[in-house]
């Protein structure tokens, strides 16, 4: 059974580096929009879903959204902060059409990391980040009618890098990578951006990328049983603000 569902989710945290060795706070802060596609599974209590779900069905099942980014930095220490948060409801259909039903989701991404450079625009980074998501899900089948309801709220250590290459004037490109939960949180959960930023004058400037996270959470004590295996990715693009 495939339905349209949104999970935990995490924003782009990547903004290029700030200059080197800079005496005073940096800000910088970014709006994005981020066009993912999802695949994956979701279960709650005894009623399973493969999700599979493109950018269109997610903007076209969208109540509301926001997505922002805030970075600062002085000298070779940087702190950053990313939130998500995205609520839906969709319709949905079994393979057969004989089964039919709905889903609603909330889900919030909250995530804070302190970052110190190593070496020349290479940074190694760790944080954590919060994830909570709540679905309701009602089916209607031949076996009647059915409901599921869970809210899980858990938070995924990890560590990384990003490493930040000058194209030309005005131009560069940084590769973050970073890997988390480690059980404590997610079984495992791992992510990789790509960003592309166009400084365009001192204080403004875009940013157009491509991220990859993949999480695997499982809570086999509550009640409900919930898991949610989700590898989320696509493009997004932003604007910076720097003061």
């Amino acid at each position: 059974m495939k339905i349209r569902h949104q999970a935990a989710v995490l924003g782009i945290a990547v903004l290029a580096a700030a200059p080197l060795h800079a005496q005073e706070w940096k800000h910088e802060v970014a709006p994005y929009m981020w066009a993912s596609a999802m695949s994956g599974k979701s279960t709650v209590g005894p009623l399973e879903a493969d999700v599979d779900m493109s950018f269109g069905d997610i903007l076209d099942d969208l109540e509301f959204g926001f997505m922002g980014t805030y970075r600062g930095t002085r000298d070779r220490f940087s702190v950053s902060v990313d939130v998500v948060y995205m609520a839906l409801s969709s319709d949905f259909k079994g393979p057969t059409g004989y089964v039919k039903g709905e889903v609603d989701v909330d889900q919030t991404a909250f995530e804070v990391n302190a970052g110190w450079e190593v070496a020349e625009r290479l940074t190694i980074i760790g944080g954590l980040r919060y994830n909570d998501v709540s679905a309701d899900i009602s089916i209607n089948g031949p076996l009647g009618k059915r409901k599921g309801a869970g809210d899980e709220k858990w938070v995924d250590p990890f560590v990384g890098a990003h490493y930040t290459i000058p194209l030309a004037d005005k131009w560069s490109f940084t590769l973050r990578g970073d890997v988390g939960g480690f059980g404590i949180g997610s079984k495992f959960a791992w992510q990789g951006i790509g960003t592309l930023r166009w400084q365009l004058r001192e204080q403004f400037g875009l940013l157009a990328a491509y991220r990859y996270v993949d999480m695997d959470y499982e809570n086999d004590d509550g009640v409900p049983y919930f898991v949610y295996d989700m590898a989320i990715s696509g493009p997004a693009l932003g604007a910076v603000f720097t003061f």
